[in-house]
């Protein structure tokens, strides 16, 4: 009960913040719920047993208010208004038409963009069957999601590359029980960094089901965008571009890597949607040009209208009708490729440092949880510069651990990455948002307060 009582703590500050007092639930969650304060609860089966009345006009006013991921802060209240977002579904159709025979499968929770507009509202847009699975049905049993695949001869599926990569170790199951993903034209990935190892190794494990590589259908979008921003060619080879890695670190240009040089790969995301421009720009708000990292500024008429009640967020990111994301990345042969987020990007020792390379490599160590690594910058005022820190989760035992850190330090250095702190802690540990996303700027709270000091192995 403890449990559904935070729960509803956290509903509870969310209806604050949107100027509302009325919950929509199933009746399972609502014979649960102690109502706080005004606080009005309505049944979903209740609700659907009376007839609508006359179709509101749903030309004006808001289709939807998304909460943001939260990861790098408090998350915001993105209001998409119904115009824009049928338009942003026609622009999505457009590049990614489907066909009688399309099929959809998705496990994504539907109070995120990606789970509510790429797998639901797409497949209803377009007037194909989508089976939707709950995501608690996908974390209790993820080969379900690989069955249904296969069962419905799915075209369409989407999910953030954890989920693929959880399915890696279903592979040999999966073959053994010759599931067929032979239909599969859009095996959407996105809403985390995507790394080229884990398309190629979940293709090559799929192999004997008949997944094709070129299904993969890496993108990049925010809640801000309504969802999407680019989109690469279905059924297209996936474009993987392999930089330097020391003049990328040093002076932020991604020039293509010889055999020599270390290396970092990004994965192509594709280019903008109809009616979407993307820019790529400096500090000062001016034209990068092509593979030159920086930050990534959008101009759509699909776009949110504001963040709901932040007249100050809605006018730090707005710029003369430009949405600044936040988000960092470089365009090489016309395609984007996303590096990082900026709020996340470690600088240390005069390197830009990207987390999610640092923490693929660090996943690949036996012992650590696959997916469960967070790299940030502690700022340090007497180095004046910040310390890199890795928090890894681990079921090793506590005798075990030193020899792990020491382990994963070597593998980093190998590479030419130096940590200030290798910190190893239980499983579930690393906090994170409702759609399973690291809350890097709380972790660095944590670190800097001494909260994940009990595990200290490694400083």
């Amino acid at each position: 009960m403890a449990t559904v009582d935070a729960f509803i703590d956290g509903l509870d500050l969310t209806l604050r913040q949107l100027d509302t007092s009325t919950l929509l639930v199933d009746r399972a969650i609502a014979v649960l719920i102690q109502p706080r304060r005004d606080m009005r609860v309505i049944v979903a089966e209740d609700l659907m047993e009376h007839p609508l009345g006359e179709a509101p006009d749903l030309h004006n006013g808001g289709a939807l208010i998304q909460l943001t991921s939260g990861s790098t802060g408090h998350p915001r209240a993105v209001l998409v208004p119904h115009d824009r977002l049928v338009r942003h579904l026609e622009s999505i159709s457009a590049r990614l038409p489907s066909s009688p025979s399309s099929v959809g499968v998705s496990w994504l929770p539907i109070y995120h963009d990606m789970g509510l507009i790429g797998g639901l509202l797409y497949p209803c847009f377009n007037g194909f069957p989508v089976h939707v699975l709950s995501p608690l049905d996908f974390r209790r049993n993820p080969y379900l999601w690989l069955q249904t695949l296969s069962l419905v001869a799915a075209t369409h599926t989407a999910a953030p590359p954890s989920g693929y990569a959880i399915c890696l170790r279903l592979a040999a199951r999966a073959a053994q029980d010759q599931l067929n993903l032979s239909a599969l034209e859009c095996a959407m990935i996105g809403a985390e960094p995507i790394s080229a190892k884990l398309l190629r190794d979940f293709a090559n494990a799929f192999a004997p089901c008949r997944f094709r590589p070129e299904a993969f259908f890496p993108v990049y979008g925010l809640a801000e965008a309504t969802v999407a921003v680019t989109f690469p060619a279905p059924l297209a080879p996936t474009r993987v571009d392999v930089v330097d890695r020391d003049r990328l670190e040093r002076d932020g240009h991604a020039v293509p890597a010889d055999d020599e040089a270390p290396r970092l790969e990004f994965v192509g995301v594709g280019s903008p949607l109809p009616g979407t421009d993307v820019s790529i720009r400096d500090d000062r708000g001016r034209d990068l040009p092509d593979r030159t990292v920086g930050e990534i500024w959008i101009r759509s008429d699909s776009i949110m209208e504001r963040y709901y009640g932040d007249v100050e967020a809605t006018a730090a990111v707005f710029k003369d009708g430009w949405l600044a994301t936040g988000d960092l990345g470089y365009i090489a042969g016309g395609a984007l490729f996303v590096t990082g987020r900026r709020k996340d990007l470690i600088i240390a020792r005069g390197r830009n440092l990207i987390p999610s390379a640092i923490e693929e490599i660090v996943s690949s160590l036996p012992g650590v949880r696959k997916d469960c690594v967070a790299a940030v910058g502690v700022p340090s005022e007497e180095r004046a510069t910040e310390r890199v820190c890795v928090v890894a989760e681990t079921r090793a035992e506590a005798d075990d651990q030193s020899d792990l850190a020491a382990a994963l330090r070597e593998l980093l250095k190998v590479r030419g990455i130096s940590v200030d702190h290798v910190i190893l802690v239980p499983p579930r540990t690393l906090p994170r948002t409702s759609s399973g996303k690291i809350k890097r700027r709380l972790l660095v709270q944590q670190l800097q307060s001494g909260l994940l000091a009990r595990a200290p192995v490694g400083h």
